[in-house]
Formats: structure tokens, sequence, C-alpha cells
């Protein structure tokens, strides 16, 4: 099947079902805990039979529901190192956080690679 982009959408619309099977959640109560509408959620579980795609805001908070990166779903994904985008993206899918204390950690860490980054030159 054919996917918009690199992004894997039927296997992230499958990922999502399969969640909210699991957790016995309608399409509502499922878009409330993901941080989107239920329009926008809707279109995620129809993967790339979607007329569009939602945007990339919505589709980081998806994956982030799902306890996973937007990598992840790359079509013809070969394994990689980790990127300061799938930490981050894990940092703000913790439960359990603030959402200041969230952005604390992404700060520090955004901080630190930085400094490595500088020191390695």
């Amino acid at each position: 099947m054919e996917s918009s982009g690199s992004i894997d959408l039927d296997r992230l619309g499958k990922e999502l079902s399969d969640k909210m099977r699991a957790k016995d959640q309608s399409l509502r109560p499922a878009a409330e805990e993901i941080g989107c509408s239920p329009a926008t959620l809707g279109r995620l579980l129809k993967g790339s039979q979607a007329v569009n795609v939602p945007d990339t805001k919505n589709l980081i908070r998806a994956v982030s529901w799902l306890e996973k990166s937007l990598s992840d779903f790359e079509l013809n994904r070969t394994p990689t190192k980790t990127s300061l985008t799938d930490v981050e993206v894990h940092l703000r899918a913790l439960s359990g956080i603030s959402d200041s204390d969230k952005q604390a950690l992404v700060a520090m860490v955004r901080a630190a690679h930085d400094a490595f980054r500088t020191a390695k030159r």
C-alpha cells in the first residue's frame, strides 16, 4: 500500500487501532489522551486511505501515545542511531511527570547534546 511521504501511515493506523482496542477505548477518549481532535484521530486510523495526512505535531502526538517515535514508522527504515528528536519524543511521552518537568528534561538533554557536539569539534 502506498503511504504519504516516508511514514507508513497504514502501520501507524493499525497500531493506534490495536491500542484503542486493547484499552477498550472509543475515538473520543483516545483522541483526548493523544491530544488531537477525534477527526484527526479518525484520519490517522484510515492510514494511507485518508484524504489528507495530519500535521507533524499530531503525528508525533500519536506515536508518542504508542510510546514510540516517528522514526519507528519510516518506510524502508534501516537501523540507525537514536536521534535527539527520538529522545525528545520519548521524554515528552513520559507519564506521571508534569509538562514543566518534561520541558526541563528536554532542555537538559538538548544542552548536553549541544555541549557534546561543540566539544567534538
